[in-house]
């Protein structure tokens, strides 16, 4: 058993290989297998069709695991395989999301998008607005007389600051910047 990971180990490509080998050697180095979207999007969905594939999306996702990123693998997957070319496969994505989805809703297994939280992104930068327009509007010359002006340096002195990274949370290593 201990050959066969001394093997498996050692059989594999060396940094910068790709460079010195045979040109079109790997798929994607050739021509596509497909280059109309409508035959690569019958295909994933042919493939995604099958019960077994479903369930083990649908444990993905019951698993917190977004769409977006099971999307990504399969399309980066049949580039590579040299199905299709990365700009079809970006064509395709979409519809492959929504079949997911609806696959997914159908079999009642709650699903996200991707990571993103719009509402909290939203919401910061409804705030950054706020602040560089109450920056303007104070940044010239405040009367304290003005109620309106007066209201607007409180809210934005009442607004908190950004919290700094620790510094043991600060990248390290060969390629930080510092």
């Amino acid at each position: 058993m201990a050959e066969e990971f001394e093997v498996s180990r050692f059989d594999r490509p060396i940094p910068g290989q790709s460079l010195t080998g045979e040109p079109k050697n790997n798929p994607w180095e050739n021509p596509a297998e497909m280059s109309d979207i409508e035959d690569i999007t019958a295909y994933y969905v042919k493939r995604l069709a099958n019960d077994e594939i479903m369930d083990d999306i649908a444990a993905l996702c019951q698993a917190n695991i977004p769409i977006k990123p099971i999307v990504q693998s399969l399309i980066t997957s049949g580039n590579m395989r040299g199905l299709h070319s990365v700009d079809s496969g970006m064509l395709v994505a979409p519809v492959l999301h929504q079949f997911i989805k609806q696959v997914m809703v159908a079999m009642e297994v709650p699903t996200k998008d991707d990571n993103i939280d719009y509402e909290k992104r939203a919401n910061e930068k409804e705030v950054d607005r706020f602040m560089l327009l109450a920056g303007e509007m104070l940044s010239g010359n405040v009367d304290m007389n003005d109620p309106g002006k007066e209201l607007l340096s409180e809210l934005v002195e009442e607004q908190p600051q950004e919290e700094e990274t620790p510094e043991e949370a600060k990248p390290m290593g060969l390629m930080a910047k510092g």
